[in-house]
């Protein structure tokens, strides 16, 4: 009974309706904002996506959002704690 949990709580992280979606502690993404006057402002993931899962990638449309709905934004740096991940998404590329 104990080793079936403790073989699932392997592998790469929350599954949907699997053992590692509560097993695993994973932070919640944050952002930053490069504008085209050069400076970086840091925006709260929390305001932008209603209901946050750890087991849904937030990385890629949370930067798409930022980069159509502000015309001030040139790219967008998503990063994440744990576990430790960052990207960089220029705006262009959307």
């Amino acid at each position: 009974m104990l080793l079936g949990p403790l073989l699932a709580t392997g592998g790469e992280g929350p599954q949907r309706f699997g053992w590692n979606m509560y097993a695993r502690y994973v932070s919640v993404p944050e952002a930053e904002v490069r504008t085209v006057e050069g400076t970086k402002e840091q925006v709260s993931l929390r305001e932008v996506v209603s209901g946050l899962r750890i087991e849904i990638d937030y990385f890629a449309p949370s930067a798409e959002f930022l980069c159509r709905t502000r015309d001030d934004v040139l790219s967008v740096r998503v990063w994440n704690e744990t576990p430790a991940r960052e990207e960089v998404f220029p705006c262009s590329g959307f």
